[in-house]
Formats: C-alpha cells, sequence, structure tokens
C-alpha cells in the first residue's frame, strides 16, 4: 500500500482528498499526512517521505510560497517523490513549466471526482499518467525556461504588473519601498533579457501571467 501526503490550505479541498482517498481507494493508498501550508507541507516531509504527494500550487507560508519554486524545490530536494500538483490553474504556459520539471500530473480542483480519480488508478495500477494538459495551448519555450529563473518576489511584482497595479501601488500592497520594486523589476527584466517596459509587457502578454 502506497502513502499520500495531501497538502491545501482551503480546508473544504483537504477534506475532499482525504475522502477520497479513505472512500474509493483505501485498499490501495494510506494517508501519512496532511498539511494546510507550505511550512506544513515541507516539515511533513522532512520527518518521513510519501510514496506520493498531492499538493495545491499556491499556498501561504514562510518558505517557496511561490507555487512554481515550491515545486523545482520539491524536485530538487525530492528528485524520486512523484507529485501531482492540484489546482484552479488556467495557465497553460506555468502547467508546461510543472510538467517540464517533473510533475506526474496537474489536475484541476474543479474536475477533482473525474481526472483525480482516473489519475490515482492509474498509479494503484503502476500505469504512466498521461503528462499533457490543454495541449491546444502552447507558449514559446524560451519564454518558460526564463520565468523559471525568477526569484518568488520577482515573479510576484511582474503578476501584479500584469494586473495593471503600478510600481507604487505594487509598494503599497507589498509593504515594499519604490526601490525595492522597481530593482526587483528591473532584475526580472534582465533575467528575461527585456530592455523596455513595452518588450516587458509583451512578454506578460503571451506569458498570461
Amino acid at each position: 500500500m502506497k502513502t499520500v501526503l495531501i497538502a491545501d490550505d482551503h480546508p473544504v479541498y483537504l477534506l475532499g482528498l482525504k475522502t477520497l482517498l479513505e472512500t474509493q481507494f483505501s485498499q490501495d493508498f494510506s494517508l501519512s499526512g496532511m498539511a494546510s501550508n507550505v511550512d506544513e507541507l515541507l516539515s511533513a516531509l522532512k520527518n518521513s517521505q510519501p510514496d506520493l504527494l498531492l499538493t495545491d500550487f499556491t499556498m501561504p507560508g514562510n518558505q517557496q510560497s511561490d507555487g512554481l519554486h515550491l515545486i523545482q524545490y520539491l524536485r530538487r530536494t525530492y528528485p524520486t517523490l512523484p507529485i501531482v500538483v492540484i489546482s484552479v490553474l488556467s495557465n497553460q504556459a506555468i502547467v508546461n513549466v510543472m510538467l517540464k520539471a517533473g510533475v506526474i500530473a496537474v489536475i484541476n480542483k474543479q474536475s477533482l471526482g473525474t481526472e483525480l480519480n482516473a489519475c490515482l488508478k492509474s498509479l494503484s495500477m503502476g500505469l504512466v499518467i498521461p503528462r499533457n494538459s490543454h495541449p491546444q495551448i502552447e507558449k514559446n519555450p524560451q519564454y518558460l525556461s526564463a520565468y523559471g529563473q525568477l526569484s518568488p518576489k520577482e515573479s510576484e511584482v511582474l503578476r501584479l504588473l500584469n494586473q495593471g497595479q503600478t510600481v507604487n501601488q505594487i509598494a503599497q500592497m507589498l509593504h515594499r519601498s519604490k526601490q525595492t520594486i522597481s530593482g526587483q523589476k528591473k532584475s526580472a527584466m534582465n533575467k528575461l533579457s527585456l530592455s523596455t517596459d513595452a518588450e516587458l509587457f509583451e512578454y506578460l502578454l503571451k506569458m498570461d501571467l
């Protein structure tokens, strides 16, 4: 029997995952623990590595709170741990980055009853999970690899810029100085090889952050 660690900051979904495992997959999977934030997840993994991790993409925490960086950290730290991400995420570019990083499946929270069921059945039978999701949406791989180099704070600044926030507004929202936000924006642009605001917003449009 395989052990499963589940992580989600929404109590309803956490309970839903627990119920699904205990009612429909009790013969194949046993629940090793539950986490409601990134810190609890990382602590649980340090104590005991499960056979499978079912985790939300974005959760609060003092460590690795940016979703992409959390996945990349988990892959580096626990290279053999099978990870299934469960999220409301619709950004195919980020989904592709996660799959490229080694996540075995990305499942939409709205389809837990069908997609997760199928995923767990395949895993219990030792089958390979189809790793492509929404293949009709293609993104430039150059953008994907570059985005993965950004720090969590740089990623956060870009997402807020893409939502129409100004540097001043972002500084107020995140309780950082205007100079700090400007520096993080500039650092992100350098990593992405972008030299003007026009190029930056074209990038944001293509990435659909």
